[in-house]
Parts: C-alpha cells; structure tokens; sequence
C-alpha cells in the first residue's frame, strides 16, 4: 500500500514543535532566573523596557520636572517588579497599612521618612517597610517619602519639597553609600537632576528633567514585541546589549568622590532648613549586606561629616558588620537583595531607639 506523503504544512509543523518547546523551557527557565533574583517572574510588559528607562518602567512611578520621577499617586497593586503588595497614596507617599495617621489626634506631628529603595521597601510589602514597623512602635504617624532607585541629591530635594506639606516634627533621611555615588550621574537608568560645584556653591543642573516617555527606543517594533519575552531579553542583554537597549543607563557627569563633596553640601544645606522650622534631622546610614571597600569607605566619611555638622546619625552600616561578623546568618535572614521584613523591623527597632533618647 502506498504511504500519505506528509503536506508542506505538516512538515514544517512537526519541525516546529520541537524549536516550540524549547523556547517554553528557555522562557520558564528565564523567568524563574528573574525569580531568583528578586523580581517578579509572571509580571505582564515588556522586560526589554524596564532596561531602556528602569524607573518609568519596571517601577510604580510617574515623571516629575523636579525629581525626575515620583512614586506613581494612586497606585495599589502587587503587579510590579517584585510581586509584593505596594500602595501609594495621593500624594505620592507609600502606605503602611496600619492607619496610625488616622487614628491620632490632629495636634500630634509625625515623622517623614525619606531615602532611596531601602526606605521605600523594595520587595517587600506596605506593612514590612521600615518606615511602616516605626510607625507601629512609635504609635504616630510616620510618612514613607522614600522612592527607589534616588540619589542623595534626590532625596534632599524630596525632603524639601514634603516638610512644608506634612504636619512633622521629625525628619529621618536613609541613604545608603551609592546614593553618594549617585550625586556624581546625570543619568541612572532614566535623566535626572544633578548637581555642579561652582566657586564652593551648590548649581543644580538637568531640570527641568527631560521627559523620557517618548522615545526613539519605543519606535524599534521589532524588538519591542521581543522584549515581552524573558527569554528574548535575557539573551539579547547578554549577547547584544547596545543593539537591545541603546544608550547606557549610567552617565557620569564627576570625577569619583566629588558625590562626598555634593552630598556633605547638601546635608548641611537640609540640616541648616531643619533648624528653622524646628524640626529634628536623624540621618540614618543603612546596611548593606554585603559591601565593597569603597561602600565601607564612602558611608564612614559620609557619617564623620554630619558629626561635624551637628547633625544627629545612626550608623547601621558599622552595628550590621558587628552582629553579622558574630552572625553570617543574618545576612540572609535581614536581605533578598534589599532588606527582608525581618531586616526592615530591625532598622525600625534602632530608629525607634534612637528617636526616644
């Protein structure tokens, strides 16, 4: 009996399945890659664009002239990079969840929280910030105004923009020693504000921020619909990155170590406001897991400047060297990256101590 020749289209069918599921696996194995990594796997978008503009993109924010960008007002969903619960509310602020401001008496001032990702509470939820297990130990109302990704010179102006907004007596301003490199861009993942020293004076440059939203990047459809995958993204990133993504996400604008400069400026700039309206400055230096010599180097200095200006400062830096040298373990239990729940309510814990004395 004569075979049934197979028809062109079968064919090429049969010979597809196979490249089918291998890409399935690769895109599986890409997305729990992410997952190790601290990012959400199953997030919908585009994965290429949270690297073209990582702010605009990849986070809960919204473009903003001054800053460059701000936490997106009204946003209220675990669909962003981690895939935990993020609420900010109408003015830009992070939730907390524990509804301590509404519960207060309207004579009693609170405390604004201010700093990058570490404050803000990158992957973890409203309730297992820092600034919300203050809030809890404290029983007053304390205001999340940190935003991921800013620099010192970016949380400085957020600060200044907040304090005539809120009804505080307390201003508590988290950093870590990147955010002091971060003085020295005119770029980090998206333009922001700088800051140029002239004849020993602040200038602030790059404002108003160019607006991002419209870009040439978004106009290349090709590898705008491959950036959806995982798999297409991890690969091109790797392989090809200029032609995946164009400009690099980091531009320098100084030399190294003129960010220590600007920032010690700045800090005395806030500290110098903070008298005037009577307002207690707590500078508090965090921890990260673990840091390179420069990061050592650049928070040390950073907290024997604002001894010397007067300025009030918790080293978390050098108190989480000495628990972890007698404990290994709690760089794991305290961080995914940034800080863990159980990491955020020790922070708390110290500020919370701090603040009573």
């Amino acid at each position: 009996m004569k075979k049934k020749r197979l028809s062109l289209r079968r064919k090429l069918l049969f010979a597809c399945l196979p490249l089918l599921l291998l890409y399935v696996v690769g895109e599986f194995a890409a997305r729990t890659f992410r997952e190790s990594k601290g990012h959400s796997p199953f997030m919908s978008g585009s994965f290429r664009d949270q690297r073209i503009d990582l702010m605009r993109r990849g986070y809960p924010s919204a473009y903003d002239a001054q800053l460059g960008y701000v936490p997106r007002a009204g946003f209220a969903s675990a669909e962003n990079r981690w895939g935990t619960q993020v609420s900010i509310d109408e003015r830009g602020l992070r939730a907390n969840r524990f509804q301590v401001e509404a519960a207060t008496p309207p004579s009693m001032r609170g405390v604004l929280a201010v700093g990058d990702s570490f404050t803000f509470g990158d992957q973890v939820s409203d309730h297992e910030t820092w600034p919300a297990h203050l809030e809890t130990r404290l029983q007053r109302p304390v205001w999340n105004g940190g935003v991921f990704g800013y620099s010192f010179a970016q949380t400085v102006l957020r600060a200044e923009a907040l304090l005539p907004t809120l009804p505080l007596d307390t201003l508590v301003v988290g950093l870590i020693p990147d955010d002091i490199k971060r003085c020295e861009m005119s770029k980090r993942f998206t333009e922001v504000p700088w800051y140029d020293v002239v004849d020993g004076a602040l200038v602030l440059k790059n404002v108003p921020v160019p607006d991002s939203d419209d870009s040439a990047l978004d106009r290349q459809y090709v590898r705008k619909l491959l950036g959806y995958s995982a798999l297409c993204d991890l690969v091109f990133w790797n392989v090809a990155p200029q032609w995946w993504v164009g400009d690099q996400r980091e531009v320098y604008v100084h030399a190294r170590g003129v960010g220590g400069v600007i920032a010690g400026k700045l800090l005395e700039r806030l500290a110098a406001l903070c008298r005037a309206k009577s307002i207690r400055l707590l500078v508090v230096l965090q921890d990260v897991a673990k840091p390179a010599a420069w990061s050592l180097a650049d928070g040390a200095a950073f907290v024997a400047q604002a001894r010397q200006l007067g300025v009030e400062c918790l080293d978390l830096q050098s108190e989480f060297a000495a628990l972890s040298a007698q404990d290994p373990s709690l760089c794991t239990k305290w961080f995914v990256g940034h800080m863990s729940a159980a990491g955020n309510a020790w922070v708390a814990e110290r500020v919370a101590a701090e603040l009573r004395r």
